[in-house]
């Protein structure tokens, strides 16, 4: 076979923008390297293309415009009665069906678009040129199947490339082909010319066709010799989009045949099949539940054999798919997660703390120590230390509580409209000379919307140093929630695995944390959401779990280790976190009858991939992550600083596409330069650096754009919000040292409304 290169290179990702375009409408396009063949899966609307490498931009135009055509035009069913794949030879049949419907589909998309008919003309030459239906040195002949002459006649021989010839009784057959309008007019013609060629065979042809080796029969379920089911039409009524109607077994579950291409099981609610993987019609390496259209033979007797233009033309736009790993595109779908083995409520919470106290009375009583007498020395001596602290941010959080309401009394204000009533007022009535303001007036005021914040907090090893520091950050936040009656969540994710059961060996039974598992879709790790703080706590409940979570962020920064096991820190699942949330604010917002929901991400770092790494060097290359929710495909690659860093940033720009929801980063930098975010979060752009660098050493820290958040704060760590300005000086201290006490507190006493200020405006959007 002839290949010739392309002389244009293709940009892949805009034919995406073109299968959408001339579709009319925001299907999925996947570039898929394991695929046999371009198919439409038309139930999932989802358009898959092979990775070609030896592709004109003429060529892909074609076969998008081809694919985009089944689309619009061919319906899921109509074709089970005359294809009957239960039955011997389904595979010849539906041959006849695909080469008929693919000149009716191809002549509507030319028609629609008249400017595609160029890409037609180019890339059917080409094809020709490069010997994909294997002519050269054949004759074409009255002998070769009509079925055969039909399509290079339609594929070929409108555009003068090659001459077919027709008998004279054949000539209506052409005419009919021209001229179908309906899918039923396609099933018809098909039915016909099936049952003429199988008329015009010879006894000798007859007894080979139905003993001959690719006559299998329908009951084989349509499996090639391999094992492996490829794409012919399924009951979905996708379609290849080389000419032969694929149909592929989507990621959703859903099976061709008869069941007129809906899933065998029960669809769920959001249009999802219940059995579904991902949910987005994604096929792996273009395996179909239909029929086997990659040997269309049928014992012809040694003279061309019925469908055999149409097989070796889908070879050989199978051959021009890429070997080259760096041309692939990886597609990986968001997991649905199983919160009931993953999330740990402030109630279950309690009860780990109780526990943890009984253990260490019974120790105690079995080993004569005093390990729990020491312990309540240590929670009293914290509880102090937090009482004071609480005390000390009374100041920021009233500076929060009246920005957020001179924030919501502008917006109260932008929402009002007055309008006269008719009705004289009886008081201005005096100022008729003057004023034609004489008549009482309605105000009204339409609702407002209404708040709610969810905060995640890393429990990870790396934050001890800070964590002391973090714990207070978020301390304010729920500090001013509880002041507006504003609903909260407050979780902690680690890695540490508190639903795990150990078998009979003693080795630990992994909890479920996904619903769904299969190749494509993104595998967690061991992670554990804690529910620290609440809204919903009873007051006691309330300064129970602050004085809890206020202990424990001494207790890591010392690690003498007493407290419960289950809260120690462990590694950093934040990506894991990130992808709860997109499941868990749903359910808060509904819960709290609120409009919008702030998820605020408190951690040192970055979580560690869950699969979708970025492909780097190649800009043909591209890691994808489908959401099955939004239907969108988001592209992992271009991070600016890391893999995980690249990761993070798209699953929450998905978070944000999903629910609408502000989301705000704090992170907590121990040290005193920040020169390393210019390649993270500055893209080493030096202005911009010293800007920071100058925010910084004023305000202790700064904000960015970057990553996904709506806005990210880098505060430095070890800063007091509130620090008393004659705290641990001496009685004889010097003027010196008192005017540097004051100008440091009153430098950290700006740095917290500064920051209250800013967080402020993003919460009241």
């Amino acid at each position: 076979m002839l290949k010739q290169k392309p002389q244009n290179i293709v940009n892949i990702a805009t034919k995406d923008i073109l299968a959408r375009c001339m579709a009319t409408e925001d299907i999925r396009v996947i570039h898929d390297k394991k695929a046999e063949t371009a198919y439409f899966d038309t139930k999932n609307r989802v358009l898959c293309l092979p990775i070609w490498e030896d592709m004109s931009n003429a060529m892909y135009d074609m076969l998008v415009g081809h694919e985009v055509s089944h689309a619009l035009n061919t319906p899921q069913t109509g074709w089970e009665s005359f294809v009957e794949r239960e039955k011997p030879h389904a595979q010849i049949r539906h041959m006849f069906l695909n080469i008929v419907e693919d000149a009716r589909i191809e002549r509507m998309i030319k028609d629609k678009f008249p400017g595609i008919r160029r890409d037609f003309s180019v890339a059917y030459n080409e094809f020709h040129e490069r010997d994909l239906f294997e002519l050269k040195g054949e004759t074409i002949d009255l002998d070769r199947p009509l079925i055969d002459r039909l399509n290079l006649h339609f594929k070929l021989g409108l555009f003068n490339l090659i001459d077919v010839p027709f008998a004279t009784d054949e000539n209506a057959f052409v005419t009919r082909m021209e001229n179908t309008v309906t899918f039923e007019d396609v099933v018809q013609l098909a039915k016909e010319l099936y049952e003429k060629h199988l008329a015009e065979m010879t006894p000798e042809e007859q007894e080979q066709f139905e003993n001959g080796d690719g006559s299998e029969s329908g009951d084989d379920n349509g499996e090639s010799q391999d094992g492996s089911q490829s794409g012919s039409e399924s009951g979905d009524g996708s379609q290849s989009g080389d000419g032969s109607q694929s149909g592929s077994e989507s990621g959703d579950g859903s099976e061709s045949g008869d069941d007129s291409g809906q899933s065998q099981d029960d669809d769920t609610d959001d249009g999802e099949s219940a059995d579904s993987d991902d949910g987005d019609g994604q096929s792996g390496g273009g395996q179909s539940g239909g029929l086997n259209y990659t040997d269309y033979q049928d014992g012809g007797g040694g003279k061309p054999q019925a469908g055999s233009t149409q097989n070796t033309f889908e070879q050989g736009i199978n051959d021009l798919k890429t070997d080259n790993y760096r041309k692939q595109y990886d597609y990986h779908v968001l997991p649905t997660m199983r919160l009931s083995e993953i999330v740990v409520d402030y109630k279950e919470l309690r009860n780990i703390w109780n526990s943890f106290t009984d253990g260490m009375i019974a120790y105690d009583n079995d080993n004569g120590m005093n390990r729990h007498s020491s312990y309540l020395t240590k929670r009293m001596e914290s509880e102090t230390r937090c009482d004071e602290y609480l005390n000390k941010i009374k100041s920021t959080v009233a500076i929060m509580v009246q920005q957020f309401q001179m924030k919501q009394a502008a917006d109260a204000d932008a929402r009002t409209e007055i309008s006269k009533t008719g009705i004289l007022d009886t008081c201005s009535m005096i100022n008729y000379r003057w004023s034609e303001d004489i008549f009482l007036k309605n105000e009204t005021i339409q609702d407002g919307k209404s708040h709610g914040i969810v905060m995640y907090l890393d429990w990870s090893g790396s934050m001890s140093s800070i964590i002391g520091d973090t714990v207070e950050q978020l301390l304010i936040l729920t500090q001013f929630c509880k002041k507006l009656n504003i609903p909260f969540d407050v979780y902690s994710f680690s890695s540490r695995r508190y639903f795990d059961d150990m078998n009979d060996e003693g080795s630990y039974i992994n909890a479920q944390y996904m619903e769904t598992e299969n190749d494509e879709v993104m595998k967690p790790h061991n992670f554990t959401l804690f529910q620290l703080l609440s809204s919903d706590m009873k007051k006691q409940e309330y300064k129970d779990a602050v004085n809890d979570l206020y202990y424990l962020a001494d207790k890591e920064g010392s690690y003498y280790g007493m407290g419960p096991r289950a809260l120690d820190m462990g590694c950093t699942p934040l990506n894991e976190a990130v992808v709860s949330a997109m499941q868990m604010i749903p359910t808060f917002q509904e819960k709290h009858d609120v409009q919008i929901v702030n998820a605020v991400f408190l951690s040192d770092g970055d979580g560690h991939s869950m699969g979708a790494y970025p492909a780097y060097g190649n800009s043909d290359s591209k890691t994808i992550i489908h959401d099955p929710k939004t239907r969108k495909d988001y592209d992992v690659n271009g991070g600016q600083y890391s893999r995980s860093d690249s990761e993070t940033s798209q699953y929450l720009t998905i978070l944000k596409d999903r629910i609408g929801c502000n989301v705000i980063g704090i992170k907590l930098e121990s040290g005193k330069r920040i020169d390393h975010i210019r390649y993270r979060y500055l893209n080493d752009d030096t202005k911009q650096l010293e800007i920071a660098m100058k925010n910084w050493r004023k305000h202790n820290f700064i904000a960015v754009d970057a990553n996904g958040y709506d806005k990210l704060f880098i505060v430095q760590g070890n800063l007091k919000t509130e620090t008393d300005l004659l705290d641990g000086l001496a009685d004889d201290v010097s003027y010196v040292k008192l005017k540097n006490a004051f100008m440091k507190g009153a430098n950290n006493s700006k740095t917290s409304r500064v920051i209250a200020t800013q967080m402020v405006d993003i919460i009241a959007q």
